[in-house]
């Protein structure tokens, strides 16, 4: 994907690369009830989209899966939003739909450029592992009270219970973590050691996975996200399965015992995982009472009160906030197919894949699935990425998260260009073979 010279690329990866490192901080906020706004990033990734876009269609390259789903999704989205807006002036819906939330996903699009670009000149592997370890060395401050955490409006008092690293919320960070472990662990490109290791060093190499997994489910539950943790106990599982001997099983079902009881011990009664109500009954109850008493003509959450001793607050949290989206498409037939419109449902509705099917309809729930897809079957790396994203879009709008989304689409660019390359240069070897085997029948 060779659209720019080598001094252009390295001054974007110059300007790009060092936002995946920095929080995300608004200049300008757009509203009170929004966290999206005007960010030194916006500036910087809109720059960079237009410059990219221009060299990306000059040059008549064919699209990518990626691109395709990506184009098709945004386009369906402002069919989406106009659609919204002529049923309201009809008096047909009573919420509004926002238009940035039509584009929002084309700037954490241009990392999949980026990652496209970084390719021939720096290992994505550096890239990651250093983003990790500068995770948890704030995380590790955060936790110990010594650094505050960050959000849109800026650097702010840090509870220790719930650490957010550069992230804007806990539970982006533990979306981070998901997709960091999985990247490790399914890493199909790392080389040999090229020298014989001591005994030692060959156990801990030979045991990564499971100090990994401990070290992983540790920062989780400082964060206090639940889906997260559930997520990363999914891939490791998956991970050790393709590793599992009958003599290493035993070894596998001592260290889960352990495990099991550590956790349960970790979710039950740390304060960051606020699980003390979890599996009470009233949680379940309380689903049938918020759908015929909900309002949907005003917003949810708000004036209304809650005794913490006898449902979950999550819970209770989410619970209104996804009848209320669900109520308001149940009640609109006419908006069944396209949705009733990008950013009705709040700037966080706590619930992703729900959040797609009210806002984008059953056409655009499967445009994103086939985006997604396009993404899943780039690589058994970006496969388990992509899973635990979707495990995690059940409780969180990670679809619109800044930092998970532009750490998924580098990845995702990076391995488009390591494929393309790799074609190119099996191409070149075959036309190569070809032309040998030419010369040889003509001698």
């Amino acid at each position: 994907m060779r659209l720019l010279d080598r001094k252009s690329v390295l001054l974007i990866l110059l300007f790009c690369l060092p936002l995946l490192f920095l929080p995300k901080i608004n200049l300008v906020k757009f509203s009170e009830k929004e966290t999206a706004g005007l960010r030194l990033d916006d500036i910087i990734l809109l720059s960079t989209a237009f410059l990219l876009f221009w060299a990306r269609f000059m040059f008549r390259r064919s699209l990518s899966p990626f691109e395709k789903g990506l184009f098709v999704l945004v386009g369906f989205s402002f069919l989406s939003f106009f659609s919204n807006r002529f049923l309201v002036s009809m008096d047909l819906l009573h919420v509004n739909a926002k238009i940035f939330y039509c584009v929002r996903i084309l700037e954490y699009a241009t990392f999949f450029y980026i990652g496209a670009l970084a390719f021939p000149l720096i290992s994505d592997r550096k890239i990651i592992y250093a983003f990790f370890l500068w995770n948890l060395l704030i995380m590790t401050a955060q936790k110990l009270g010594i650094v505050g955490g960050f959000n849109s409006y800026g650097y702010g008092t840090q509870t220790i219970y719930r650490v957010t690293g550069i992230a804007s919320f806990p539970s982006e960070m533990g979306v981070l973590l998901n997709l960091i472990f999985c990247y490790i662990v399914f890493d199909t490109h790392k080389k040999p050691f090229p020298i014989q290791l001591p005994q030692w060093l060959r156990a801990i190499s030979q045991t990564a996975i499971y100090w990994q997994f401990i070290l992983f489910a540790v920062f989780i539950v400082f964060t206090g996200s639940r889906i997260a943790l559930a997520a990363l106990v999914l891939s490791f599982l998956a991970k050790v399965k393709e590793m599992i001997t009958f003599k290493t099983a035993l070894i596998i079902l001592a260290f889960m015992g352990c495990l099991g009881c550590s956790v349960a011990y970790l979710v039950l009664n740390t304060e960051g995982l606020r699980s003390q109500s979890l599996l009470s009954f009233k949680n379940v109850e309380i689903v049938k009472q918020v759908w015929e008493d909900i309002d949907t003509n005003a917003e949810p959450v708000a004036g209304e009160l809650v005794t913490l001793e006898t449902f979950d607050l999550s819970w209770w949290m989410r619970i209104h906030k996804w009848i209320y989206a669900l109520k308001i498409y149940f009640n609109h037939p006419e908006s069944y197919l396209q949705g009733i419109g990008p950013g009705f449902a709040f700037a966080a509705l706590d619930g992703g894949l729900l959040r797609i099917l009210t806002e984008n309809g059953l056409i655009g729930a499967f445009l994103y699935w086939m985006f997604f897809a396009s993404i899943y079957h780039q690589s058994k790396q970006l496969a388990w990425m992509v899973l635990v994203f979707v495990i995690n879009m059940i409780f969180f709008d990670v679809y619109l998260a800044y930092k998970p989304m532009i750490l998924l689409f580098f990845v995702s660019g990076y391995t488009y260009a390591r494929q393309i390359s790799a074609e190119a240069e099996n191409a070149f070897k075959y036309a190569h073979l070809n032309s040998a085997k030419c010369i040889v029948i003509r001698s």
